[in-house]
């Protein structure tokens, strides 16, 4: 028979099931962690915050994506407290926790807003490549999807702003950019690549190539990344007469269409 303590648990859990809606089935699971909880005699300091770990543990364990903050704003714990309260029940029970999946937040994001079959897949490239680059090591994976949405959504011309999507995985505009700018610097030439399919090796190579003698130009230092890549970009671009605009490349990269061009110029005095 439940005791006092873990019918208020209880409660606390419909409540956020409640106004979350998620699938019945992590409501379920929740409620065998905090019968384990019990079990195992783990002293449950707050109802709302024990109730609140154990729901985003069974979200985690379930890979159902869901942000911390949801479950704080549906409950009566705050972000920091669930947290410190789901490591303290995931060490108790030995609980493996792996972080929510960026690319199963993708699709739930891409599904939600209605975009097309073309822009999921792209988007799922991305992410695939940021990951190979190791640019989601220590990411957050909802900013890290925000981002390759960002980028994705940019490329593709949609309707949607950097405001839409930072509010879309409840991340700031600021991380959105730091994020983007992350990924797009750290995969340079594979998502050139990505971009512009038809692009010849030869065309690939240059970009590398480019960027890499950037980090020793003295034009460059001091420059931002960004900057230098776009500008790599365009210069690469113009050479192999590879279809784009400076207008696009300043949407993806978020740099200005006079620094695209001037650092474009840039890369003429090393290549000259």
């Amino acid at each position: 028979m439940p005791t006092e303590p873990q019918n208020a648990v209880l409660e606390h859990l419909t409540s956020i099931q409640q106004s979350l809606t998620l699938d019945e089935n992590i409501q379920q699971y929740a409620e065998l962690l905090i019968s384990e909880v019990t079990t195992q005699e783990l002293q449950i300091r707050s109802p709302a915050r024990t109730a609140a770990a154990c729901f985003l543990i069974a979200c985690r364990l379930r890979e159902t994506p869901v942000r911390v903050t949801r479950i704080a704003d549906a409950s009566d714990a705050t972000k920091s407290e669930i947290l410190n309260e789901k490591k303290r029940i995931s060490d108790t029970l030995e609980l493996g926790i792996p972080n929510d999946d960026p690319t199963v937040i993708l699709e739930e994001a891409c599904e939600d807003l209605s975009l097309s079959d073309d822009i999921q897949t792209r988007a799922q490239q991305i992410a695939d490549l940021g990951a190979e680059a190791g640019v989601i090591s220590g990411v957050s994976p909802y900013t890290y999807a925000a981002a390759v949405l960002y980028i994705t959504s940019s490329a593709a011309d949609t309707d949607l702003s950097q405001t839409d999507i930072a509010d879309k995985f409840d991340v700031s505009t600021a991380t959105l950019r730091d994020r983007r700018d992350d990924l797009l610097d750290t995969t340079g030439s594979h998502l050139f690549k990505l971009q512009y399919p038809t692009a010849p090796p030869e065309a690939i190579s240059l970009v590398d190539d480019l960027l890499h003698h950037a980090q020793t130009a003295k034009w460059a230092q001091g420059k931002r990344h960004m900057g230098i890549l776009a500008g790599a970009w365009l210069y690469t671009a113009n050479k192999y007469q590879i279809e784009t605009s400076v207008s696009e490349l300043a949407a993806l990269t978020g740099v200005s269409e006079s620094t695209i061009r001037a650092r474009s110029k840039d890369f003429d005095r090393p290549f000259s």
